[in-house]
Order: structure tokens, then C-alpha cells, then sequence
């Protein structure tokens, strides 16, 4: 009797941690799940989401008309953006008409969205040059991929464009429009 009790006392003995990590491997992923949880919802950048966005959804057709206005304007933007290493830029646009001639007398305003900062927008109304470029200093925390939106006013005309321009720290980049020369 005394064997039997043995053999079922080792293998009791043998098994005893397989519930263990189990459930030491279940509340692992449980840890992984809230520390990631924190992490995402600690990031300012988590929840952006585009300013008014259901306006947005719902003037679809009125912003697939005003493409088609910017294009049969044939305005060409030509979108210079430089950073220097303390974080200060300078934006210019060039804008040309269909003929290809400088549009000095435009207002030009811009918006420009770092994806590591979208909460953060940086707006900036251009002030046109006498070379017939639009330029205003930018505060430009990150260097890379910025989103450009345009909005460019003549009289009754208006003109919209939204492109990505890349600002590297103590270089220049240059975006031209697509089809232009």
C-alpha cells in the first residue's frame, strides 16, 4: 500500500506547475495589454482626429468641386520650406498662372501638420515679395515629412492644394505641382 501511496505522490508531484504558468503566462499578456494601453493613451498625438471631420464628410462634394475650380484656375504652387537647427523655417510659395506668369497680388494662407505633432497645427498667412514669391518664418519643431494645405485668394479666384514637403534640418526641399515643368 505503502508503494501505491508513493506513486500517486509523485505524480501530483510532477504536474504541480503546469496551472502555474498557465495562468503566469495569461496574466503576462494581461500586463503587456495595459502597459500598452497607457503608452497609447498617454500620447498626445492618439487621438487626433481632423478638426470637424463629419463637416468635413458632408461637404465632400463641396470640396471635389473646389479641386476642380483650383485646377481649371491652373494655378501652380512651387513650395520651398527650409528648418534650421533651432526650430526656426521659412515657408515660400510660388504661384504661377495658367500662363505661367507670378501672381503677386494673391493671398496665400497655409497650414502645415508634422504627423509627430498633429495636434499642433502651424497656420501662417504668406506675405508676397517682390520676386513675386509668398514667404512668412515658420515655427517648425520637427524636422521630416510635413502635410502643406493652401489656400490661395485673388479677387473672386480662390485656389486650394495640399501636397507634403519634406524639412530637414539645414537643407531645403522643394515640392513642385503635379504637372508642372
Amino acid at each position: 500500500m505503502d508503494a501505491a501511496r508513493s506513486d500517486v505522490a509523485v505524480s501530483r508531484s510532477r504536474g504541480w506547475y503546469w496551472p502555474w504558468l498557465l495562468a503566469s503566462g495569461m496574466l503576462g499578456i494581461v500586463g503587456v495589454n495595459v502597459v500598452m494601453f497607457a503608452v497609447a493613451a498617454s500620447d498626445a498625438n492618439g487621438a487626433v482626429v481632423e478638426a470637424d471631420y463629419y463637416r468635413k464628410a458632408v461637404d465632400w462634394d463641396r470640396a471635389l468641386a473646389a479641386r476642380a475650380a483650383s485646377a481649371a484656375l491652373g494655378w501652380r504652387p512651387s513650395v520651398t520650406l527650409a528648418r534650421h537647427t533651432g526650430g526656426e523655417g521659412r515657408l515660400s510659395v510660388g504661384l504661377t498662372d495658367a500662363s505661367g506668369r507670378s501672381l503677386t497680388d494673391a493671398t496665400v494662407d497655409a497650414t502645415l501638420i508634422h504627423n509627430r505633432d498633429a495636434a499642433h497645427p502651424v497656420r501662417v498667412t504668406l506675405r508676397s515679395g517682390s520676386s513675386g514669391e509668398h514667404a512668412a518664418p515658420v515655427p517648425l519643431r520637427w524636422a521630416g515629412r510635413w502635410e502643406l494645405r493652401l489656400v490661395a485668394r485673388r479677387g473672386a479666384d480662390r485656389f486650394e492644394w495640399v501636397g507634403h514637403v519634406d524639412a530637414a534640418d539645414l537643407d531645403v526641399a522643394v515640392v513642385p505641382a503635379p504637372g508642372a515643368r
